[in-house]
């Protein structure tokens, strides 16, 4: 029976009061087996920025047929209108909902017992340190949280027969200045200092304690002082905060249990944050709690390097480096067990489709997965229900899609994941205009005498040079062949990281006298003196090197050619020879096993040290020996085996040419166990011997 999935909608989620209701969602659904996915903006959504509002798109991805029910925490929002779309979807869907917070037709609604825990607070002042005399301060007037709060409160007076002055209730704003304002009306003798001050959030009572404490009234010798929330941050303030803690856990488990139809109800704990703001003193236990939490927060915030993280993502030119930077700065997501990048299949274009997504999971090396409703990780097969986290990734007014974040423990994102998810938005939009086809037509026009994209010359320049050489000099040309256009994963085109792999592999082969060209036609030419016989063979091993060990003849096949000192001969004579190599790797590609063999053939080249055996090569393919060999000479024009030894003896000549690694060494990174029988090997094949192949080829 496939598990159930419960949606919450949520904003800012990394915050500590909804990341409390989170923990107590997740909590309660895991304990019935049901996965949570959590749709939620990053940044703060009560600023009326345009840019910053428009990630609130995230919410257009919930679609209520996916899931067993929704709850909402309405008090995430300043306005619930936000979610007209979702609410409308869910009604249409008559999906069973609770809201936190709030209320809305047809939906479920769940509250916090505000009441009962102001009534506790009070109790604590009267029973244990005997307060009668007691102030009340709380929120804006006619505020229904404001009220309902102070009311918790003279529940409590008349439970103990105290008659309660409704002159000794304050209204302010839920913010610090209205502590520090009603302190200054006690510094000032406007008011009488009463026993204690029941502050109905901590932000007031933190105001009011930081004030008075500045004009040298003492807490609690001459006033005691309580908050209520446990929002955190009393560790910054003096005294230390007596609080209540308000358990939004519960409402998670309220809420959890209305759609689910279950009764998940742990033991209350003791929800009392005893501090110096009132006799009773800090508790030790807690405190320590607190201020390891503090420490943790900022080993985070020092480890999140993620200034460095953007300048590596900057410098990607693909999608397939960029997952692979994610995947090495990962660290940075604390305690997520997984990271998955959901790009609109249109993220490199103009604009947001948001029809078809590609997702990736970072640090596994296997392909994107195409998909159109929920990311496949949602239907994975799984021993334990998880925490699913769904964030957009959003540049300005454009969304390029956005992240799941993974999790096992009831728990949710850092605040460290906003600047990370910026990171990756900005450097999105950077890599986008790098592969944007405009902005590549510009980078790449040719300037008067350069090829912008290699460096080389263009074909009017070269042409001019050549006249200008005279008699002994030769001429190479090398052209690129591309069979499928450049197509690669990601929807991305990777022609030009071809071109820029050989023009570098070109330049390499230059041992300082060469001059090189681009055509329009992916042809380099090369201008030798003499016959040119060393660069020829250079520039075959160097582009073998470059090329072959990242991309196979599926994607670029390379043809060669030489010629005298006239241009147009030498550019027909390499054009007629790529379409021979053409029309011969499109004959191979009918034959049977094909991408099988060229699979094989690819990790040969890209680690020939590594080759597999015969026996293993033909395991691989299901067949036997004797038909693999037949296959695989057929296939390519060569025996396996010499394939093998081709790509071995082409590696050991770029390692002496380019470095100065041993005659051992170079043999032992070739795959040779055996110096003598490598350098035997080398002398059959390459016609000399390593150290003369040294002495004649190195720069």
């Amino acid at each position: 029976m496939p598990r159930k999935r419960i949606a919450v909608i949520t904003a800012r989620a990394d915050d500590a009061e909804q990341k409390e209701i989170i923990c107590g969602i997740a909590e309660a659904a895991f304990a019935a087996d049901a996965d949570v996915a959590v749709y939620s903006n990053i940044y703060n959504h009560w600023v009326d920025d345009e840019q910053l509002n428009y990630e609130n798109i995230i919410y257009s991805l919930f679609e209520p047929c996916h899931f067993d029910g929704a709850i909402i925490t309405a008090e995430a929002f300043r306005d619930i209108s936000v979610l007209d779309e979702v609410i409308g979807k869910l009604k249409k869907a008559k999906l069973l909902t609770a809201i936190i917070g709030g209320e809305t037709d047809g939906f479920v609604s769940v509250y916090s017992d505000d009441e009962a825990d102001m009534e506790a607070i009070t109790d604590h002042l009267i029973t244990v340190h005997g307060y009668t005399d007691i102030d009340i301060l709380t929120g804006y007037e006619g505020d229904a949280t404001a009220i309902r709060r102070a009311e918790g409160c003279k529940r409590a007076f008349e439970k103990h027969r105290i008659v309660f002055d409704d002159k000794k209730l304050h209204y302010g704003s839920f913010w610090n200045d209205s502590g520090e304002a009603l302190a200054q009306r006690y510094i000032s003798g406007e008011l009488p200092l009463p026993q204690a001050v029941i502050c109905t959030n901590d932000f007031m009572a933190y105001g009011l304690c930081d004030a008075l404490t500045a004009a040298g009234i003492a807490i609690p010798d001459r006033v005691a002082v309580t908050g209520y929330d446990y929002t955190g941050g009393r560790i910054y303030h003096y005294p230390l905060l007596t609080s209540y803690r308000r358990n939004r856990c519960a409402m998670g488990y309220r809420a959890v249990n209305r759609i689910l139809g279950c009764n998940y109800a742990p033991e209350d704990t003791e929800r009392l944050v005893h501090g110096n703001t009132c006799a009773c003193g800090a508790e030790h236990s807690q405190l320590i709690g607190e201020l390891t939490s503090e420490r943790i927060g900022q080993y985070h915030a020092m480890m999140s390097n993620v200034a460095q993280l953007s300048s590596k993502l900057t410098m990607c030119r693909t999608l397939a480096e960029y997952t692979s930077v994610l995947s090495e700065y990962r660290y940075l997501l604390h305690g997520a067990d997984k990271l998955y990048l959901c790009l609109d299949t249109a993220w490199n274009s103009a604009g947001y489709a948001g029809e078809e997504f590609l997702c990736c999971e970072i640090g596994k090396d296997i392909p994107p997965v195409s998909y159109r409703d929920l990311p496949p990780v949602f239907s994975e097969e799984r021993k334990a229900p998880q925490l699913f986290c769904l964030s957009p990734i959003c540049f300005q007014k454009r969304l390029f899609g956005y992240t799941v974040l993974s999790y096992h423990y009831p728990t949710c994102y850092d605040f460290s994941f906003r600047d990370w998810s910026k990171a990756v938005a900005d450097t999105l939009e950077f890599l986008r205009m790098k592969n944007d086809i405009h902005y590549l037509k510009q980078c790449q026009r040719e300037s008067s005498l350069y090829d912008a994209l290699t460096g080389f010359y263009n074909l009017r320049e070269f042409t001019r040079i050549i006249e200008a050489a005279g008699e002994g000099c030769s001429m190479q040309a090398v052209k690129l062949s591309f069979p499928t256009d450049g197509e690669f994963l990601y929807g991305e085109n990777y022609r030009s990281d071809i071109i820029a792999a050989a023009a570098k592999a070109i330049k390499r082969s230059c041992l300082g006298h060469e001059v090189c060209c681009r055509t329009n036609d992916d042809i380099f030419l090369i201008l030798c003196k003499g016959d040119g016989s060393i660069f020829a063979e250079r520039v075959r091993m160097m582009l073998h090197n470059e090329i072959c060990g990242s991309y196979d003849e599926r994607q670029v096949i390379i043809s060669y050619a030489v010629g005298g000192n006239s241009v147009e001969p030498l550019c027909t004579a390499v054009t007629e020879k790529s379409l021979k190599d053409m029309a011969e790797h499109s004959e191979r590609t009918e034959m049977q096993h094909y991408n099988a063999l060229a699979d094989i053939r690819s990790d040969v080249m890209r680690a020939p040290e590594k080759a597999l055996t015969l026996s293993k090569a033909a395991k691989r393919l299901c067949v036997s020996e004797g038909y693999f060999r037949t296959v695989y000479k057929q296939c390519f024009g060569v025996s396996y085996n010499q394939d093998c030894i081709n790509a071995r003896l082409l590696k050991a000549c770029c390692l002496l040419s380019e470095t100065a690694m041993s005659i051992y060494a170079v043999s032992v990174s070739c795959g040779y166990e055996d110096e003598k029988y490598f350098a035997r090997q080398f002398r059959q094949n390459i016609g000399c011997s390593p150290m003369q192949y040294r002495n004649r080829n190195c720069r």
